[in-house]
């Protein structure tokens, strides 16, 4: 755990919710200048404390202890943002669907870059064997099929975010030519 980083999702989501620093300590039921130490990273709190500082902050317990988890949201607020601007033109009356669509593209963007970077470094198959006296055997590790599962699942949320878009009208001779 590093203390800094902890001490720093404290901070900020104690920033955020406008409590003091003596306010989160009452209600994590400890000092003030304890409760201080930790957000400075000059003390390591025990998986307890943490615990009731989360439930004071409203957040989980990894979310203080991960700092993965944002740095994901973090890619999948851009991600959001860019693929807004991509559908910009998607009708107002189907936007509610679109959002969402939106969201669930991003974020299977984000975990699609995460599983092709573990499949570059460790490869697409691995030894594996069922007990000790078999011989291993290559095979296809299980991240390759979640990549092939999401990535499938992408193209479909993209397909339906572009369904959505409205169509640029052909003129006559084009219809009739069948173009």
């Amino acid at each position: 755990m590093d203390q800094h980083k902890v001490g720093f999702r404290m901070r900020e989501k104690r920033k955020y919710k406008k409590l003091t620093q003596a306010e989160l300590a009452k209600e994590a039921g400890v000092s003030t200048n304890y409760y201080a130490s930790i957000e400075q990273g000059r003390n390591s709190p025990s998986l307890e404390l943490l615990s009731r500082v989360a439930k004071s902050l409203d957040v989980s317990l990894l979310y203080l202890l991960n700092d993965r988890i944002d740095d994901m949201e973090n890619r999948v607020e851009l991600e959001v943002k860019r693929l807004k601007k991509l559908f910009q033109d998607i009708p107002k009356n189907q936007l509610d669907v679109a959002e969402g669509l939106i969201t669930q593209a991003a974020r299977l963007r984000i975990l699609l870059d995460d599983n092709w970077k573990d499949i570059l470094e460790n490869g697409e198959y691995e030894k594996f064997s069922q007990s000790e006296n078999q011989v291993p055997y290559d095979r296809k590790r299980p991240i390759v099929e979640n990549y092939d599962n999401r990535d499938k699942t992408y193209q479909s949320v993209i397909k339906q975010l572009t369904e959505l878009l409205p169509h640029p009208k052909q003129d006559r001779k084009s219809k009739l030519l069948g173009r």
